[in-house]
C-alpha cells in the first residue's frame, strides 16, 4: 500500500498559477504559459473598441489571460485531458460549470446573440463529457473536426462574434475541446531520450 502523502498544491497566487500549469509544470512550461496569457491580455486591449467601458476592458482582458494561458497550459503534457477535463463525470461537470461564465459574459455584457454563446457552450460541454471517451488515437481529429463545425457556424451564423471579441471563440473551443486531447498525447508519448541517451545508442 502506498502511503506517501498526497500532493498538495500550495495556497494563495502560486497556488493558483500551479492550478493552471499543472502540479508537475516545468520552469519552461511556466514561462511559455505566462508569455501567451500576457500576449492573451495584450491583445485583447488591442484589438478593444473605443467605445468599450473600463469595466468590459478588464473583464475581456481577463478572459484573454485565462483562455490563452489556459489554452497553453492544457496542450503541455503536464495539463492534458486528464487534468484538464477530470477523471469522473462529477469533475467534468465542474468543468462544464466554470466555462459558462465566458459565452454568457460575452452575451450579457458584449451583446454577443444568446444562439451564439449557446453554441459555444454546448460545443464544449459535449466535447468535455464525450471526448474522454474516444480512442486516444481518434480524439485530436474528433476535436479538431468539432473545433472546425463549430467556429465555422461561430463565425457565419447568430450575428457573429461581437465587436473586439473576435478571439473568444477560438480561444475558448480551442482551450477546451483541442488542447486537453492535445496534452493527452503529449503525456501519452512522454520526454523524448535525452542527448546522452541518444549518444549511447549511436556509440552502441
Amino acid at each position: 500500500m502506498n502511503n506517501s502523502p498526497a500532493r498538495r498544491l500550495p495556497v494563495g497566487l502560486v497556488g493558483a498559477w500551479a492550478l493552471l500549469t499543472g502540479p508537475t509544470g516545468n520552469p519552461v512550461h511556466s514561462m511559455v504559459v505566462a508569455g501567451c496569457a500576457l500576449g492573451g491580455g495584450v491583445g485583447a486591449l488591442l484589438l478593444a473598441p473605443p467605445d468599450w467601458t473600463s469595466w468590459q476592458l478588464m473583464l475581456a482582458v481577463v478572459l484573454a489571460v485565462d483562455l490563452i494561458g489556459g489554452l497553453a497550459a492544457g496542450a503541455l503534457a503536464s495539463g492534458g485531458s486528464d487534468r484538464r477535463w477530470g477523471r469522473t463525470t462529477s469533475a467534468r461537470l465542474l468543468v462544464i460549470g466554470a466555462h459558462v461564465v465566458h459565452p454568457a459574459l460575452a452575451v450579457l455584457l458584449f451583446s454577443a446573440r444568446w444562439e451564439w454563446g449557446l453554441l459555444l457552450f454546448l460545443t464544449m460541454a459535449g466535447a468535455v463529457l464525450l471526448l474522454p471517451r474516444v480512442p486516444a488515437d481518434l480524439a485530436v481529429a474528433v476535436a479538431l473536426a468539432a473545433t472546425t463545425i463549430a467556429l465555422t457556424l461561430a463565425s457565419t451564423a447568430f450575428g457573429g462574434p461581437p465587436d473586439g471579441l473576435t478571439w473568444v471563440a477560438v480561444a475558448y473551443l480551442l482551450k477546451l475541446v483541442v488542447a486537453g486531447v492535445v496534452g493527452r498525447g503529449a503525456a501519452d508519448a512522454g520526454p523524448g531520450p535525452s542527448a546522452g541517451s541518444r549518444r549511447k545508442s549511436a556509440v552502441g
